[in-house]
């Protein structure tokens, strides 16, 4: 019935689609294979598949007709991988939400060139990031908040080639170890770590290379600030939240005489 309904859609033009359902206990029981298909001839600005359990053959038709699309939203499914991604998709702006990932998709989500915004939060499974974003030059904001990451090597080699990336959220995680390898980030603007355990921050200088950063959120990530050079190369820093950390002696005030502003 839906795949009739779809269908029917054809040669329309619309802001925002919204297929599935609204409540959980609602979910629709699956994703077969091609039901999206009567959308290939429907212009939309922004489509969003909502509450799915599971999805046949790995989703191998979820974007076939939907590529073309400005904004797509997956929220509340059962999806464990992304799709197959169409030659040229045109997609700006991709969130997935209450997914069922495990690893960070950053291989197949870089096939999606033109995309400026990832956002994949609140995803209960979603703990490793061990495959890295490649030449998405067009990305300007991810945001991979209120997962369950624990992940090393933070933050350049998850990103490469990526020179437009101005904000990262890396907020509400597990743990995350910083290096002070920030080359492939160093347009960074904002970047936040709140509520995520972090290694590294406090025992030596890791943000060296940030020297564009405007906002740094590294409140309750259980820092203990004991280098006076915590903050060296923060240039241009506005605003700095690390409520919840410690500081060892008079670090606090040595930190702050290295701060610019």
């Amino acid at each position: 019935m839906m795949q009739t309904s779809l269908q029917g859609l054809a040669g329309l033009q619309v802001s925002r689609l919204i297929v599935g359902e609204f409540r959980d206990s609602d979910k629709l029981q699956d994703f077969e294979r091609g039901l999206l298909t009567g959308l290939c001839q429907v212009q939309m600005e922004e489509f969003v598949l909502i509450c799915f359990r599971e999805f046949e053959d790995d989703t191998d038709t979820l974007f076939n007709c939907i590529g073309n699309v400005s904004t797509v939203r997956l929220v509340d499914l059962g999806l464990e991988e992304i799709s197959q991604v169409p030659a040229r998709s045109q997609v700006k702006q991709l969130e997935c939400k209450k997914c069922s990932f495990e690893d960070v998709p950053a291989l197949k989500l870089s096939l999606f060139k033109e995309l400026r915004v990832l956002r994949i939060t609140k995803n209960k499974r979603l703990k490793n990031f061990s495959q890295n974003f490649e030449g998405l030059t067009n990305l300007e904001v991810i945001d991979l908040s209120e997962n369950r990451l624990t992940f090393s090597g933070c933050c350049s080699p998850q990103f490469q080639n990526c020179p437009n990336l101005k904000h990262l959220n890396l907020s509400f995680n597990s743990n995350i170890r910083l290096t002070g390898d920030f080359a492939n980030v160093k347009n960074l603007l904002y970047l936040d770590f709140q509520h995520t355990t972090l290694f590294g921050p406090g025992s030596y200088p890791v943000f060296l290379s940030l020297q564009k950063l405007i906002y740094l959120d590294i409140s309750h990530t259980k820092t203990e600030v004991k280098s006076q050079c915590t903050f060296c190369g923060l240039n241009s820093l506005q605003v700095l939240k690390m409520a919840g950390n410690s500081f060892e002696g008079n670090k606090l005030a040595s930190n702050f005489k290295n701060l610019s502003h």
